[in-house]
C-alpha cells in the first residue's frame, strides 16, 4: 500500500454531521469544527496522563482485533511511536472477512480471551454492546484526550446512556471514485444530477467501460446501493425505516429496488468483483469508471498505483429526485476496550495513547478520512476538494445502514439484498423477507433506540 505523508495545519477539517433515527433518540455524529475549537498544539493545555514521561510508564502488551487490512500496517508503524510515547506495543489480530470477525468478537466476550481493542462501528452496533456491558466505559480518560487535542465533538457517536466508550480511529464519507483518465476520454463531466449520472452511464457503456464495479464479498456489501438510492430519493423516510417507524414494502422503498433493477437491467453494475483484490486493479485500467465505497477505500486505488487528484477524484452520489437536497452517507469507526479484558485498565491506557498526535497522523495514514484531531488536517487532495464541496454547500449527512439500524436488521437486510443483486427480479420477495425480520424484531425491541445521544 502506498503511503500518503499528513501535512500538519492549524487549520481543522472536520465532519459535521446529522445521525439517522428518531427525532428525540437520534445518534450524532462529529459535529464541524469552530475556530474557537482549532487550538494549535503549543496552546493545548496537557493533563498529567497527557504529559507523563515514558520512563515513568510501565510497559503495555494490548491484543488488537480488527478486519481492516491496513490495520496491519499501523501496527507496524505505530508502535515504535507509541513505544516511545507510552510504552505501549500493540498486538494485531487480523481477520479477513467481517461476519467472522464479528462473531469472533461477541464469543470472546463470553471466554477468558475477550480482546483488550477491537475495531467496532458506532450507531446501534456500539449500543448493543454497551448495553450487554461489554464494554470498558472512557468517559473519564475523555477529559485528557480532549485537553490533548482530540475533537470533542467525536464523543457523540461513541456516547450511549451519557458514558462515552472508546476512541474515534477515523471518520469517512461515502461517495463515488471516478476514473479521471476514462471520463476525460470520454468527454465525460462530473455528473451534478441524477440524469446526468445516466448520461455518464450510458456513455461508458456504449465504450466498453463497465459505469459502476460492485461486490458481494462479505455479507456487508449488500446495502450500500440501497442505502445511497434511498437517502437521494427520501432521506426523511430513510430515518423512518431505519428505527421502524416504516415499512420495506411501502412505495417509497419498492420505488427505490425498482430503481436499482434499471440500473442492472441497462448493464450499469459488474459482475460480483472482490473488493479488496480485484476491483482497484480494474478501475486502475479503465475496466470500470466509478465505484461507490467510503472514502477509506482511497488506500485501495492508491495501492492499485493511482494517484489522487491526477488518476482519480470522488463526487456524491447526485441525488434521485431533486426534493431530496443534498445528502451525503457517513460513518466512524471506533476503537473499543472489552470490560472483561484481563489487561482492561492497561489496554484503556493503550486506546489514549492511540489517539496522541503522531500515532493519530499514522492513524489517518492507513485509514484515510477526515481528521480525528484539531492539530492534524489530512493533505489528501481528494478528501480535501470531497469535504469542501460537503462543508460548502451544507450538505446534509447521514449515517449508513450498517449502523443506522440494528445488527440484526441490517446484516439479515444486507444478505437479502445481495440475494438481489444476484437475482434482480426478486426484489418484491426479498423486500418482504426483510419486512418480516423486521416486524418480529421491533415487535420485541421497543425501546432499543433509547440512549443513543442526540
Amino acid at each position: 500500500m502506498n503511503k500518503k505523508r499528513i501535512l500538519l495545519s492549524s487549520v481543522p477539517l472536520m465532519l459535521s454531521l446529522t445521525v439517522l433515527g428518531c427525532s428525540t433518540n437520534s445518534t450524532t455524529q462529529p459535529a464541524a469544527s469552530t475556530k474557537s475549537e482549532s487550538t494549535t498544539a503549543s496552546a493545548v493545555t496537557k493533563t498529567p496522563e497527557a504529559t507523563k514521561a515514558p520512563e515513568q510508564a510501565k510497559p503495555i502488551k494490548a491484543k488488537f482485533y480488527f478486519d481492516f487490512a491496513g490495520l496491519s500496517n499501523y501496527i507496524t508503524d505505530a508502535n515504535p511511536t507509541l513505544k516511545k510515547t507510552d510504552n505501549v506495543t500493540l498486538e494485531g489480530v487480523p481477520f479477513t472477512d467481517t461476519t467472522s470477525y464479528q462473531t469472533a468478537v461477541r464469543v470472546g466476550f463470553t471466554t477468558k480471551e475477550a480482546p483488550d481493542l477491537f475495531k467496532w462501528w458506532n450507531g446501534f452496533k456500539l449500543k448493543e454492546l454497551a448495553d450487554s456491558g461489554n464494554l470498558a466505559d472512557m468517559t473519564e480518560q475523555w477529559k485528557g484526550m480532549v485537553a490533548d487535542g482530540v475533537s470533542s465533538s467525536l464523543a457523540a457517536p461513541l456516547t450511549v446512556n451519557g458514558k462515552i466508550y472508546g476512541i474515534p480511529a477515523s471518520a469517512h464519507y461515502w461517495t463515488v471514485f471516478y476514473n479521471k483518465k476514462v471520463f476525460a476520454d470520454n468527454g465525460l463531466q462530473v455528473p451534478t444530477t441524477w440524469d446526468e449520472l445516466l448520461k455518464v452511464s450510458d456513455t461508458l457503456k456504449a465504450k466498453g467501460v463497465t459505469p459502476f464495479g460492485t461486490t458481494i464479498k462479505d455479507s456487508w456489501n449488500g446495502f450500500i446501493w440501497f442505502e445511497d438510492l434511498m437517502v437521494q430519493s427520501n432521506p426523511d423516510f430513510y430515518n423512518k425505516l431505519v428505527i421502524g417507524q416504516a415499512k420495506y414494502t411501502d412505495p417509497e422503498v419498492v420505488d427505490v429496488m425498482k430503481l436499482w433493477k434499471s440500473m442492472y437491467d441497462k448493464g450499469y453494475f459488474s459482475k460480483p468483483m472482490a473488493m479488496d483484490t480485484e476491483i482497484a486493479p480494474a478501475f486502475a485500467k479503465g475496466q470500470i469508471g466509478m465505484y461507490l465505497v467510503g472514502t477509506w477505500y482511497e488506500s485501495y486505488l492508491t495501492g492499485a498505483g493511482l494517484k489522487a487528484e491526477s488518476d482519480f477524484g470522488s463526487f456524491v452520489l447526485p441525488p434521485v429526485k431533486p426534493e431530496a437536497g443534498k445528502v451525503v452517507i457517513s460513518e466512524v469507526t471506533p476503537i473499543l476496550v472489552s470490560q472483561n479484558a484481563k489487561n482492561r485498565d492497561d489496554a484503556i491506557r493503550a486506546a489514549v495513547a492511540m489517539t496522541k498526535k503522531d500515532a493519530s497522523e499514522k492513524m489517518l495514514e492507513i485509514f484515510g478520512g477526515l481528521p480525528t484531531r484539531k492539530d492534524i488536517v489530512a493533505s489528501d487532495p481528494t478528501i480535501k476538494v470531497l469535504a469542501d464541496s460537503i462543508a460548502k454547500d451544507n450538505y446534509k449527512v447521514v449515517t449508513r445502514y450498517w449502523e443506522a439500524t440494528p445488527s440484526e436488521l441490517s446484516e439479515y437486510g444486507s444478505s437479502e439484498f445481495i440475494r438481489f443483486m444476484l437475482k434482480p427480479d426478486s426484489y418484491m420477495e426479498v423486500l418482504n423477507n426483510i419486512q418480516a425480520k423486521a416486524d418480529k424484531y421491533w415487535a420485541d425491541h421497543k425501546s432499543i433506540g433509547k440512549g443513543l445521544r442526540s
